[in-house]
């Protein structure tokens, strides 16, 4: 059919339907899945209104396809219009494809306006025209930039089922793995032309899978491969199906639960300094989560060891995320174990109090805090925990805790003579 979007041009989707007919979910799944064979697919007999409230459900899908009947309300005050324009406020939403019965133009204009990105008529759906439709939608939500990675990604022995996240030439993944049985995370580099000794990015891939695989622990994400072709390069990695830290951060954690954190993630942080790596970057979303309670440090993009000596000055200026970054990285001195610490430090502060120690309406900002403000003081029902984060979050490094060892002493100290009120809390929480 003219003006048909061929599929292969996208990433596989993630796609929600909800339609109460039987029949036309199991249409809907079959052309989803006929022409995208790692697409997810959950079909519901449900109403958009009844997803609304549900974030964090709506934000793991790529598009929305939802079945509606605007027989009995077709005004722009029907429950489903109500329902699209709440979820489409939301920028960070999936976009929203409608299949009516019943419809108007009238309801047809009410739906667009409302932020539906595609309004098909039942009676004329057919395989093309929904594939079109989620194909555009697909194209709205990651649009192919000169300089980002496009089409279908195929590397043998895995099943790529979606894309995590992608910048430059450099793409992310969620794959199956039939060697080891299990999803992974593919970390890929899409080669052009030239010389590979002459690209950035591969040197910098190259020595984050030397760095993971040389430290061998569970303190960072398990390898499971490394290779080259004449496409790709690429790092099969550990998958965490709990997510990152970040997740949790949504509002404050028990104080217990809070310093048992922070105990796994200095003992993570001792592993890799006792190998010579200083991470540079920490931050709740590179902290992973297992069930068994253990974490997993990931993205040593802007790592250096101390071995090589790392970074120039220059460029540390820039490297790391403003909110967990240190004085010293804020002045573009160089950096060591103690840097680590003082991110731990304000995730520490951020896991009790829910928020970030130090914000901004610009990036100096930010940093002029890290630099030049007080220690921030934890709510005078946190009070007992200040000498934590007095110790992680001291402007000078040598004022800072030096190791793992003397954080878990403190922490020690501190969960003896916690008030009691943590502890019940702590015990009706469980």
């Amino acid at each position: 059919m003219a003006g048909a979007v061929e599929a292969g041009n996208s990433i596989n989707p993630r796609v929600l339907i909800l339609e109460s007919d039987r029949g036309t979910r199991a249409a809907l799944r079959r052309y989803v899945v006929k022409t995208w064979h790692g697409a997810s697919v959950q079909s519901v007999s449900a109403t958009l209104a009844s997803v609304v409230g549900n974030s964090e459900k709506l934000k793991s899908f790529d598009a929305i396809v939802v079945g509606c009947d605007f027989s009995t309300d077709g005004t722009a005050d029907a429950p489903t219009l109500r329902a699209l324009r709440a979820i489409t406020a939301d920028p960070n939403n999936p976009p929203v494809i409608l299949l009516t019965e019943s419809g108007s133009e009238y309801t047809a204009v009410q739906a667009m306006k409302a932020g539906a990105f595609d309004y098909i008529a039942k009676n004329l759906l057919g395989r093309t025209q929904l594939v079109n439709a989620v194909q555009k939608a697909l194209l709205s939500r990651n649009p192919p930039y000169a300089d980002d990675v496009t089409g279908v990604l195929q590397l043998f022995g895995y099943d790529v089922r979606r894309r995590l996240s992608s910048h430059g030439n450099v793409s992310v993944h969620v794959a199956y793995s039939a060697e080891h049985s299990q999803e992974v995370v593919l970390k890929v580099l899409h080669r052009g032309p030239g010389s590979l000794a002459r690209d950035a990015n591969f040197e910098r891939f190259v020595d984050e899978f030397k760095l993971l695989y040389d430290i061998d622990d569970p303190a960072v994400a398990g390898i499971y491969d490394f290779r080259v072709t004449s496409q790709y390069s690429y790092i099969a990695m550990e998958y965490f199906a709990d997510g990152h830290l970040g997740r949790k951060l949504a509002e404050a954690l028990d104080p217990q639960e809070a310093l048992a954190m922070t105990i796994e993630i200095a003992h993570a942080l001792a592993i890799i300094h006792a190998s010579g790596v200083v991470h540079r970057d920490l931050k709740p979303a590179n902290i992973m989560l297992r069930k068994n309670g253990t974490v997993a440090l990931i993205d040593f993009g802007i790592s250096q060891s101390k071995r090589g000596g790392g970074a120039p000055v220059d460029e540390e200026l820039i490297s790391g995320t403003p909110y967990y970054m240190s004085p010293e990285q804020a002045r573009g001195e160089p950096t060591d174990e103690h840097t680590d610490l003082y991110a731990l430090g304000v995730i520490a502060y951020q896991m009790l109090c829910g928020a970030k120690p130090y914000v901004g309406d610009t990036r100096d900002d930010i940093l002029a805090q890290h630099t030049d403000a007080p220690v921030p003081k934890l709510p005078p029902e946190l009070a007992h925990y200040q000498p934590l984060i007095d110790r992680l979050l001291a402007k000078t490094a040598e004022q800072r805790l030096a190791s793992a060892r003397e954080l878990n002493e403190l922490v020690d100290r501190l969960r003896s003579t916690a008030p009691a009120l943590d502890y019940e809390l702590s015990a009706t929480s469980a």
